[in-house]
C-alpha cells in the first residue's frame, strides 16, 4: 500500500501534501461559489486527490528506475593466503581505485589455485553486475578456467583486465571487452636465468635447483633452457611441488640436500617467487658442506627479500622484479579507459628489472 513518509522522502511528502491542500481549498471555494452540493464536492474531491496519488505513484517508479552510475570494481585472485606480492598489488590497486572514488570487492578463493572457486565467485558477480563499472581478475589453472572466463566476459559485457597470467594463448581469442597486462612470466624465469649463468661461468658442472610450482610453468621451463644454452654441462632439478609456499620450499631444500652424493655440491636456487626463496634462505642456515656457498635468487622483488638482497650477507643474492605498484596503476588506467569505451591494446607487456646486491 503506498504511504507517504516523510524522513524517506521530505521533498515528495512537501509537495503532495501541498499539492492536495490545494486542491481541498480550491474544491470548497469552487463549491460555494457554483452552490455545488456536497456530495458533487466530495466527488469532485476524490478524482483529484486520486489523480494526485496516481502522479505521485508515477514519479516514485521512475525514481527507482533511475540508477546511480555503479561505483564499484571487483577483483578476483587466484591466491591469497600467505601471498605478500598479491596482497601488496590488491592494497595498491585499492588504494588507486579509491582516489577516483571507486570502491573494490575483492573475491579470494577458499584454497589458492582453484579453479571451481574462482568460477563460483564468477558467476556471483555474473548474478550482480549491474552493480560493478567493471574488474579485475587474477586467474589461476587457466587450463580449466578458460572456458568460464570466456563465457564471464561474453555475458557480463563489463570491462575485464586479466593480469598476472595470460589466461588465452593468442589476442584473437580475447573477448571484445577483454584486456591483458603484466609481465611475461617466462621472461621472468630467463632474466633469472641468465643471472645465474652470468654467476656461475667457469664453473665445470655446476648444479642448480630450482625451486618451483605448478602455476607459472613457464618460469621454470625458461630459467632452466637459459641455463643449458650457455651452460651445457650444467645439472638442473626441478621440483614444481612447492606452491608458492615458503614451508614447502624449506623441506625441499632440505630433502635434495640429503639426497647428494658426499662428493656433489649445490651452486644455485632459483625459485619462482620470492615467497619461496626466504623458505630456502632459511633451509640454507642449517650446516651443510654441500651447501658452503650456495647463492639463491628469487621473483617478485617484495619488500622482506630486497632487504635480505641490500645486507649482501644474505644467501639471497638477486631477485626479478614485477613492481606492484607499477603494475596496480597501469591495471587500474587501463580499466578505467575501458569504462570510458577508449580503445586499448589486447596484450600490454611490462618489462621486469633485476635487483641484486651487485646492481
Amino acid at each position: 500500500m503506498f504511504r507517504l513518509n516523510q524522513a524517506r522522502r521530505p521533498v515528495l511528502f512537501a509537495v503532495t501534501t501541498s499539492v492536495m491542500s490545494g486542491l481541498v481549498l480550491a474544491g470548497i471555494t469552487q463549491a460555494l461559489r457554483t452552490g455545488l452540493s456536497a456530495g458533487a464536492t466530495v466527488i469532485w474531491f476524490a478524482v483529484a486527490a486520486g489523480g494526485v496519488a496516481l502522479l505521485c505513484l508515477a514519479v516514485i517508479g521512475t525514481i527507482s528506475l533511475v540508477r546511480k552510475p555503479p561505483s564499484r570494481a571487483f577483483l578476483v585472485t587466484s591466491a591469497f593466503s600467505q601471498k605478500y606480492y598479491v596482497a601488496s598489488f590488491v592494497q595498491r590497486v585499492q588504494s588507486a581505485l579509491d582516489q577516483d572514488g571507486v570502491d573494490l570487492v575483492i573475491k579470494v578463493p577458499d584454497r589458492d589455485y582453484d579453479a571451481g572457486a574462482q568460477a563460483h565467485h564468477l558467476r556471483r558477480i555474473l548474478s550482480r553486475k549491474q552493480d560493478f563499472l567493471g574488474g579485475i581478475i587474477f586467474a589461476g589453472e587457466i587450463h580449466r578456467l578458460h572456458d568460464d572466463l570466456s563465457m564471464f566476459c561474453r555475458e557480463s559485457h563489463l570491462p575485464v583486465v586479466f593480469t598476472d597470467v595470460e589466461p588465452f594463448d593468442t589476442e584473437s581469442e580475447y573477448p571484445a571487452n577483454s584486456a591483458y597486462i603484466g609481465y611475461d612470466t617466462g621472461e621472468l624465469g630467463a632474466l633469472a636465468g641468465k643471472w645465474l649463468v652470468a654467476h656461475l661461468r667457469g664453473r665445470t658442472r655446476p648444479h642448480v635447483l630450482i625451486i618451483a610450482s605448478r602455476e607459472h610453468s613457464d618460469r621454470q621451463r625458461r630459467c632452466a633452457q637459459a641455463i643449458h644454452d650457455a651452460l651445457p654441462t650444467a645439472v638442473v632439478t626441478v621440483d614444481d611441488g612447492c606452491g608458492f609456499v615458503r614451508s614447502r620450499a624449506y623441506d625441499a631444500v632440505c630433502a635434495h640436500v640429503r639426497q647428494l652424493a658426499a662428493t656433489e655440491h649445490l651452486d644455485a636456487v632459483f625459485c619462482t617467487n620470492d615467497e619461496m626463496a626466504l623458505g630456502v634462505v632459511d633451509a640454507l642456515a642449517l650446516p651443510s658442506p654441500a651447501t658452503t656457498d650456495t647463492v639463491v635468487i628469487g621473483v617478485d622483488g617484495v619488500l622482506e627479500a630486497r632487504a635480505l638482497i641490500e645486507t649482501g650477507r644474505s644467501r639471497l643474492r638477486a631477485t626479478v622484479v614485477q613492481d606492484s605498484h607499477r603494475l596496480a596503476v597501469s591495471v587500474v588506467d587501463l580499466l578505467a579507459k575501458m569504462h570510458r569505451g577508449q580503445p586499448v591494446p589486447k596484450r600490454t607487456i611490462l618489462n621486469a628489472e633485476l635487483f641484486s646486491a651487485t646492481r
